[in-house]
């Protein structure tokens, strides 16, 4: 998956360093769209900060290069999914605080266990 993701040039991997450790990531996906006047739509996602180096700013900092890029790209909008357990530890108010607003309504599908199509049962 990891070179796949290197080939692609339309997403990006943000990886957050400590002491050469790992400490957290953030994905950016482009997505070309004949919407909005043909700009792209820029998502994020996979957010993740050890626990040990949260509030620290290390997503701050990824975020905001992530959204560098998005206006790089001339992105019309960046979409942001967060699940509903994060309102209270904190990830929801740093989203607000770089200026997103929770505007709507996401589903979501599960591939794991589902049919490979609706007409193939395995």
């Amino acid at each position: 998956m990891w070179s796949r993701i290197t080939r692609s040039p339309d997403v990006t991997v943000y990886l957050a360093e400590s002491g050469g450790q790992p400490v957290g990531t953030a994905c950016l996906s482009i997505l070309p769209t004949i919407t909005y006047d043909c700009r792209p739509t820029a998502f994020i996602e996979a957010v993740v900060v050890r626990y040990d180096h949260r509030r620290r700013g290390v997503a701050r900092l990824m975020l905001g290069s992530a959204l560098d890029d998005a206006r790089r790209e001339s992105c019309f909008k960046v979409q942001l999914l967060t699940h509903k357990r994060h309102a209270t530890d904190g990830a929801h108010d740093l989203y607000r605080s770089l200026g997103f607003e929770a505007e709507a309504e996401g589903f979501r599908l599960y591939l794991r266990d589902a049919p490979l199509s609706p007409a193939d049962p395995t």
